[in-house]
């Protein structure tokens, strides 16, 4: 599974900490990207993601396996999001971070998204500007579930600051291992894809 994720400076501590203990399970190793890397700001594609809860990571093998992290860009612009992830926190604007992973998720480099920031609702704003992007501001589990479920949402938007790491772990999990039940949904998200194409989205 391909994983876009994307924070601000207030959701870069949490995206750190998810991306370590969620998407890199056990990969503590020497070659650890994440080893001396406080926080971990801006966009980077996450290729082979597991998150089963019996993963323990040695059936994956070393962790050159997992792709590594791979910084994205928009439109072709890395210096946009350009950010020295040994440099102390400082501001970053969201929606350049936002409109990387969805781009990633609109073109098919990556098969979802996650965003981070403060609220999480410039983000899902931003992320809902590209075609085909279904982006969800989560909250708790149930919300999470039937984003997926009913809503087929392909890029999760979280707070980096009203939620704790806990529930936002548990909620990602939850997201990412939730199918979309089609049927009468199916219909709905047809008719959101042809607002998008009679609005040029």
């Amino acid at each position: 599974m391909r994983i876009a994720i994307g924070s601000d400076h207030r959701g870069a501590k949490v995206a750190k900490s998810l991306t370590a203990d969620v998407f890199f399970r056990n990969h503590y190793g020497e070659e650890n990207p994440l080893r001396n890397v406080d926080e971990l700001p801006g966009a980077y594609l996450i290729d082979g993601v597991d998150v089963s809860e019996s993963f323990d990571g040695e059936s994956r093998g070393e962790l050159e396996n997992f792709a590594g992290v791979a910084p994205l860009s928009y439109s072709g612009s890395l210096e946009k999001l350009a950010v020295d992830l040994n440099d102390p926190p400082r501001s970053v604007d969201y929606p350049d971070v936002a409109a990387a992973v969805a781009e990633a998720v609109s073109d098919g480099r990556a098969d979802y998204g996650v965003l981070i920031c403060g609220t999480g609702i410039g983000m899902c704003i931003t992320a809902n500007k590209f075609r085909g992007v279904r982006a969800a501001l989560c909250s708790n589990l149930v919300v999470a579930e039937l984003s997926r479920r009913h809503n087929n949402a392909n890029v999760l938007c979280l707070s980096g600051e009203f939620l704790g790491l806990t529930a936002i772990e548990s909620i990602v999990r939850a997201w990412l291992t939730t199918p979309f039940d089609g049927g009468r949904h199916q219909r709905r998200l047809d008719l959101i894809a042809e607002i998008e194409r009679e609005t040029g989205l």
